[in-house]
């Protein structure tokens, strides 16, 4: 069985939050959950509901996963739910170039992921953060890897990114996962990493009104991963 992750930049989402989008985060958390999805990563959690949400994810899903945060600058806070039973190991984090918050690192078998929030703007640190993560990913795995969250490079300049051979990535979305335009949020992985997705319009429609752009203005993503 292939590992599930799913991501979401939840734009500073908590109880301050009008109720759509306060709903549609908790739907997603709900869905993944009940799936069951293996790592479900929320970023840019806003830091005055970080232990809100915690508190109250473990109280519901104690049993299944095990929950953790990690602080980030400016209300860039993590939100990791990791299926207990998910053979994910080795959760820690390093410090993003040039940035105020980290990557999550983690290992499931012989793949090793980085989850992250990656520098905004597609600028050159972008790029610099993007290529680091893949080069440090494939020395330790020989080609066992995967990049995923918000990692704000449009997946339309995929080809711009100087990456390990072999490397190769994938969308949900044909148009755009952030309100202002591009394909903000995908996954990349190494060349000897099976990497599979659905067609988010027909994963999402049923639980409309997630594929909209009100609310939280990045769309979710899962990808499924697994050594070939």
């Amino acid at each position: 069985m292939p590992l599930t992750i799913a991501s979401w930049n939840i734009e500073k989402s908590g109880q301050s939050s009008p109720i759509e989008k306060q709903t549609k985060v908790n739907d997603f958390i709900a869905q993944q959950c009940n799936a069951p999805t293996d790592v479900l990563f929320l970023c840019e959690v806003h830091s005055a509901r970080v232990e809100d949400y915690v508190d109250f994810l473990r109280s519901v899903h104690d049993t299944q996963y095990s929950v953790d945060s990690l602080d980030g600058g400016n209300s860039n806070n993590y939100i990791c739910l990791v299926r207990r039973s998910s053979g994910v190991q080795n959760l820690s984090y390093a410090q993003l170039k040039g940035l105020n918050r980290s990557g999550l690192i983690f290992s499931w078998y012989n793949i090793w992921v980085v989850l992250a929030h990656f520098k905004s703007g597609q600028t050159g640190l972008t790029k610099d953060q993007l290529e680091n993560a893949a080069s440090f990913l494939d020395s330790v795995s020989s080609g066992r890897w995967g990049i995923l969250g918000d990692m704000n490079w449009d997946y339309s300049k995929f080809g711009e990114l100087d990456l390990p051979a072999g490397a190769h990535a994938a969308t949900m979305w044909a148009d755009q996962s952030q309100a202002k335009g591009g394909i903000l949020d995908w996954c990349l992985a190494g060349s000897k990493t099976g990497l599979g997705t659905s067609n988010g319009y027909t994963y999402f429609g049923q639980f409309n009104p997630l594929i909209d752009m009100a609310g939280p203005d990045h769309r979710p993503i899962i990808f499924r991963l697994w050594e070939c």
